[in-house]
């Protein structure tokens, strides 16, 4: 946590041009990928946050195109869309609070391209990902879904990692985690064919869980 610590305040003082690489050459192989951006990104969210409110601070802070460059690296190097996008709908939230409006936005955080390339990463119509759902959510548990004494639970669980049906249940967690955050933020998106889309697949979302109740 102090080493995260450290790099965060060390690109606060990097020059912005330099900030890509400078982070890149000091990502820790130790780290998983997904932690090391989001702490990065979370600490980067929670500055621009402390100057849209106004909390008085004595170091150096991201402000919201830095926040976003972050989310963007992160995106170019693994971090997953759903993630993403729960941190750019953060951002989008804080600044529409604080009276901006979403077209000042850095352009990658503005609420119709968020939304779109969201959308567009879904790899499944609605038709298709509520017929998904149901067949993942109709598959009945067996003994031989559980480890048993003595399996090496590693090569069992990396067995399981490369099925369709594993991979088919997290892409509709996935989309039903992105529709959650777009939703409270349709309002505020401008091209009427993407709010269409977007509504349209809300109405589906109740059809989107793919685990068994």
């Amino acid at each position: 946590m102090a080493e995260l610590e450290g790099t965060y305040r060390g690109l606060l003082l990097t020059e912005p041009a330099l900030r890509r690489q400078w982070l890149l050459d000091r990502k820790p192989e130790a780290v998983s990928n997904e932690y090391w951006w989001l702490a990065l990104i979370d600490s980067a969210t929670l500055d621009v946050l402390r100057q849209h409110r106004g909390w008085p601070t004595r170091r150096p802070q991201a402000d919201m195109p830095l926040a976003v460059f972050l989310i963007d690296l992160a995106s170019d190097h693994g971090f997953p869309i759903e993630m993403a996008v729960a941190r750019l709908t953060s951002l989008i939230t804080i600044a529409l609070d604080a009276g901006q409006r979403v077209q000042q936005l850095p352009a990658s955080a503005r609420l119709d391209t968020v939304a779109r390339k969201a959308v567009d990463r879904f790899g499944m119509t609605r038709e298709q990902a509520a017929a998904r759902a149901a067949t993942l959510r109709a598959i009945p548990l067996t003994e031989e879904d559980f480890v048993q004494p003595g399996e090496d639970w590693q090569a069992r669980w990396q067995a399981l990692t490369v099925t369709d049906d594993y991979q088919d249940y997290h892409r509709l967690l996935a989309i039903e985690r992105i529709l959650t955050d777009l939703a409270p933020l349709v309002e505020h998106m401008t091209d009427a064919c993407l709010v269409a889309d977007i509504r349209a697949w809300l109405r589906v979302l109740p059809e989107l869980d793919p685990s068994q109740r």
